[in-house]
C-alpha cells in the first residue's frame, strides 16, 4: 500500500557494506522510467555512479549536505532536459527522483537526496556547473538533485504526517 511506503520512507546517510545488486538497480528502474513528466515529454536523464572513488569525489560538489555519498552503494544523479520542458523540467526532475527513493523503499533499500540548487562547492564553484564538467553534461540539461542510495545502517522511526488541519483547507470557489 502507498502510504506504508510513505510512512517508511525516511532520509538515510549511514550505509552498511552491503552493495546494491544489479537486480536492484534495474527494479528502480522499473518504476521510475514510468514516472510521469508534463505532457508526456522523454525529458528525463539518470546517472549511476557505482566505483567508491567517484563516489567520493561526487561527494564534494556542494561544501555540505553530501557527504554521505561516499558511503552509499551508488549513486544517481537525476537531469532534466531544459530545452525539451522549459516550464516543467524541474518539476519533472523532482517527480522522477521521489520515485527513485519510493522504489528504494519498496526494496528495503535506503536513500538521501543531495539537492543542487543554488550550492556551491568547497572552491566557490557553482555546484551546477562542477557538475556539468564532473558528468560531461551538455548546458540543456539541468542535474536537480544525486540521490544516494545503499542498505542502511541506521533506523528511523516512521514518519509522522504533519498536522491536517494546519496544512488542508477545503474551499468552495464561485
Amino acid at each position: 500500500m502507498f502510504l506504508d511506503l510513505a510512512k517508511k520512507r525516511r532520509s538515510i546517510r549511514k550505509f552498511t557494506d552491503k552493495e546494491v545488486t544489479d537486480k536492484e538497480i534495474k527494479e528502480i528502474f522499473e518504476s521510475v522510467l514510468r514516472a510521469p513528466t508534463a505532457v508526456h515529454r522523454d525529458v528525463m536523464k539518470y546517472i549511476l555512479i557505482k566505483d567508491k572513488k567517484s563516489l567520493e569525489i561526487l561527494s564534494k560538489f556542494k561544501k555540505s549536505g553530501a557527504e554521505f555519498l561516499k558511503g552509499s552503494s551508488l549513486a544517481i544523479a537525476v537531469i532534466s532536459d531544459k530545452s525539451l520542458a522549459k516550464n516543467t523540467y524541474h518539476q519533472d526532475a523532482c517527480i522522477g527522483a521521489t520515485f527513485i527513493q519510493l522504489a528504494c523503499v519498496d526494496l528495503g533499500l535506503s536513500s538521501t537526496w543531495a539537492n543542487v540548487t543554488d550550492a556551491k562547492n568547497e572552491e566557490g564553484k557553482a555546484s551546477q556547473e562542477y557538475l556539468h564538467e564532473l558528468l560531461n553534461l551538455d548546458e540543456k540539461f539541468n542535474v536537480e538533485c544525486i540521490i544516494g542510495i545503499g542498505h542502511g545502517a541506521e533506523e528511523k522511526s516512521e514518519k509522522k504526517a504533519w498536522d491536517y488541519d494546519t496544512h488542508v483547507k477545503e474551499i468552495v470557489i464561485k
